[in-house]
């Protein structure tokens, strides 16, 4: 893109962030963390979030709830809520006063179903819009309406795993891997770690977790300790070797992860994983299911990853962890080498670029980040 489209260079950028507020994240996990390592003197952010419900609805908009319910249920976006719909309107009502350059939806999963066609209505010095991905392709086809996705003006996925599904979509000069990243001063390993042969692995998250082998593993196991933090799940209760949290505050889950040997990740399926990366980033070695993602954030000897879920894999790869005290310490500081090479302040780099080409910014990077 020509660098026409901006007029005024000296001013920041201004960027709205749309984003999806989920429950269960705290304040350091999640892609909203993006915003926090933007160059503030390139670009001026708002964040705004969304509740995963029909919770956050204008008096106004409120007074038609029901028949808006139906006529949002026929766009094809199977997660969209009413929440979706309120902070479409709210972000519109900047782009009329002028006030954005670009609109980056965090959770495009979610939205947005109408605002980039209105847009289109305010002419060539409409705001931008961008949009994140994050669902693995056999998920996207069934919750996305695929020919929204034209009227974005850049798509970003964060696994190529991800990218046949958008292909058939978006142009690929629109569409763009970043790999998702993590907060590496917050989520950092232990001082001592432990050099015993009696190791406790931690599992976090719910979404595409795989219960089933979770549990034959853990009995197949029972000298192996294993704390499990999630929200949902099976009964683990007749486990005696698992511990089970929940709520657990930013520091808890931080201290947890430091207080584990590895980190124990049996998938359904996956794209970018906040757990894998706070794992990492805590010098976990990873026992992990071999999918084309997590290849895409463990492409070297930070894990051991197994093949369709192998339960006996899964045995043999944490008894080779525990008997091996100095595998998996080098296992250890080799994952925290790749989360230091996924951290914000190096993953913004691609986003402040991918901005700036959005409005035609030519602009150099900050000088103080080159190299980085």
């Amino acid at each position: 893109m020509a660098c026409s489209v901006r007029q005024n260079t000296d001013r920041p950028i201004r960027v709205r962030f749309e984003h999806t507020r989920y429950p269960q994240w705290g304040g350091q996990s999640g892609y909203a963390q993006l915003t926090r390592s933007l160059d503030s003197r390139s670009f001026r952010t708002v964040l705004h979030g969304a509740s995963d419900s029909d919770a956050d609805l204008s008096k106004w908009l409120g007074r038609f709830k029901g028949p808006l319910k139906r006529f949002t249920a026929k766009g094809g976006m199977r997660w969209y809520k009413l929440s979706d719909l309120n902070a479409e309107m709210s972000a519109f009502a900047a782009s009329l006063a002028r006030r954005l350059e670009i609109i980056h939806f965090l959770d495009g999963d979610h939205s947005p179903l109408y605002l980039p066609r209105l847009l289109r209505l305010m002419g060539p010095m409409r705001p931008r819009v961008i949009a994140t991905f994050h669902q693995p392709p056999e998920i996207a086809a069934s919750i996305l309406n695929g020919s929204l996705l034209r009227w974005f003006d850049h798509v970003i996925v964060v696994s190529p795993s991800q990218l046949p599904f958008f292909r058939q979509h978006i142009a690929e000069d629109r569409l763009h891997v970043i790999l998702h990243g993590v907060n590496a001063e917050f989520f950092r390993p232990a001082p001592a770690p432990n050099r015993t042969k009696t190791i406790r692995c931690v599992t976090v998250g719910q979404w595409l977790r795989n219960w089933s082998v979770f549990g034959e593993v853990t009995r197949a196991l029972s000298d192996v300790y294993f704390d499990v933090v999630t929200g949902s799940g099976p009964d683990l209760s007749g486990l005696s070797n698992v511990r089970r949290f929940s709520g657990l505050s930013d520091c808890a889950l931080a201290d947890l992860y430091r207080s584990a040997d590895v980190l124990f990740l049996p998938l359904e399926q996956t794209t970018a994983n906040n757990a894998l990366l706070e794992g990492i980033a805590s010098g976990l070695p990873v026992v992990a299911t071999d999918l084309e993602a997590t290849r895409a954030y463990l492409p070297s000897e930070e894990a051991i990853l197994i093949r369709d879920n192998s339960i006996g894999g899964f045995v043999s790869a944490l008894r080779h962890l525990q008997a091996n005290v100095t595998a998996r310490l080098e296992m250890g500081h080799r994952a925290r080498l790749r989360a230091e090479a996924l951290s914000w302040d190096k993953i913004v780099l691609q986003y402040e670029s991918l901005y700036r080409k959005t409005i035609g910014d030519c602009r150099a990077p900050r000088q103080d980040r080159q190299g980085v």
